[in-house]
């Protein structure tokens, strides 16, 4: 058992008129900040020391051939090692710059010098931040800009970073973080893609994101949808994004009528039943309304008829008027509407039964609202890459939807604070 006693001397001054509860804090914080790192660093130091005495015996009077808690990087000894002197660390954390020793032993059977400490200590090989830093950076990355993200840190906390630094930090969690669940069968699966202003293309590059939404709960109050992230991509809807759905089962999928997801979802999901949003089509009517040039007057009329054709109630009345809506449009020659509004009645009437059921047509409200958080955070900043969007968008949907993966990459954050250290104020 290490025990150690730490005595810091403060000097209080009290002779200056108008002291104010700011001046006080502004002060204490000014003149304590480095009390933190001084005392994390030989905390360090101490517990070194306090296993090699332990393992190896104290100075002048070391144990022989006692197993140890460490192996020889080398010749994977156990039970023979010496100290060997230790050689100066510096690790960037919240609090400030933490200046240590990594004390070193040498192993006898192969005369290797080494430090058996970042392993037991939990620092990652030449990690020079600490996770419970990079925690930080990442999660004010998620909200903010890089160059943002940099300024916070130094306002709020004992240290700087470069945005260069917290772009580099958040992109390589999100490389070591999955997206992968124990469930693997959901009631509905929701498709649905966005442009975001990344790549070389003029209008950006498209993301396709994968949902399911598992159960409502009560929150601040109000209700929200739990859900889980299960597949995302950027660009063409490729292998992985194929992959990674090919996990998973449903008795729905609701997609917004992109024409990539129509084979994507009779490969992976045969049994399931194939459903059109109903929120995206007169939205998508819209836009090709407006691609024939039709005033913005006359598309209010169309949209306001095809909305009321699809929340007319009665279900067989319903597709009547749907079927006399697509005989107008072949009546003006607009092809382009006639088959797009061909093409989704399948995944639109589907059955009596649920025809009234809002929650198995529309992914409106549940998906719809991952696609703003994510235009949100890559409207932040200049262009992005590909890749760079891909990344952010990526652990920013892990965070919201897996966090159990996050948890899983900072557990050592997560471990519980152990009773090392007690400090008392004594004032004379």
């Amino acid at each position: 058992m290490l025990n150690k006693n730490y005595e810091i001397l403060c000097k209080l001054n009290l002779t200056q008129n108008n002291i104010t509860v700011n001046d006080v804090i502004r002060a204490v914080n000014y003149e304590l900040k480095n009390v933190a790192v001084q005392i994390i660093g030989r905390t360090i130091d101490n517990i070194q020391d306090g296993i090699l005495d332990r393992f190896l015996g104290i100075r002048w009077n070391e144990l022989v051939n006692k197993i140890v808690p460490w192996i020889c990087p080398h010749c994977h000894e156990r039970s023979s090692f010496v100290r060997r002197g230790r050689r100066p660390r510096k690790l960037k954390t919240s609090e400030g710059i933490i200046e240590f020793s990594l004390y070193q032993v040498t192993c006898k059977s192969c005369r290797k010098t080494f430090s058996p400490f970042p392993q037991l200590l939990g620092l990652k090989p030449r990690t020079r931040i600490s996770t419970e830093f990079e925690e930080k950076i990442v999660k004010l990355a998620l909200g903010n800009s890089y160059d943002k993200t940099s300024k916070y840190i130094e306002e709020f906390t004992a240290t700087t970073i470069s945005h260069t630094a917290s772009r580099n930090i958040t992109l390589r969690v999100s490389d070591n973080v999955s997206i992968n669940h124990d469930i693997s069968e959901f009631d509905s699966i929701l498709i649905d893609g966005t442009k975001v202003k990344s790549g070389t293309k003029e209008r950006g590059s498209e993301i396709h994101l994968a949902l399911a939404p598992v159960k409502s709960i009560d929150k601040y109050g109000r209700k929200y949808n739990e859900k889980k992230i299960l597949a995302f991509s950027i660009g063409k809807v490729d292998k992985k994004f194929k992959s990674q759905l090919s996990k998973y089962s449903c008795d729905n999928v609701i997609v917004d009528g992109d024409s990539s997801y129509s084979n994507l979802i009779k490969d992976l999901f045969s049994e399931a039943t194939h459903r059109r949003c109903i929120w995206h089509i007169p939205r998508q009517v819209s836009h090709l309304l407006y691609m024939y040039k039709v005033p913005v007057k006359d598309r209010e009329v169309f949209l306001s008829a095809l909305i009321g054709i699809l929340k007319n109630k009665d279900f067989y009345k319903a597709i009547n008027e749907y079927f006399d809506f697509i005989q107008m449009f072949e009546r003006l020659q607009f092809y382009d509407i006639v088959g797009f509004l061909k093409n989704a009645m399948s995944g639109i009437f589907h059955d009596k039964e649920d025809w009234n059921n809002n929650k198995k047509h529309s992914s409106n409200s549940l998906i719809e609202r991952e696609m703003r958080e994510i235009n949100r955070r890559t409207d932040i900043g200049c262009r992005w890459s590909d890749e760079g969007v891909y990344k952010i968008v990526k652990l920013l949907e892990v965070n919201r939807h897996a966090m159990h993966n996050l948890d899983l990459y900072f557990k050592q954050n997560r471990r519980p604070i152990i009773n090392l250290l007690q400090v008392s104020l004594c004032s004379k």
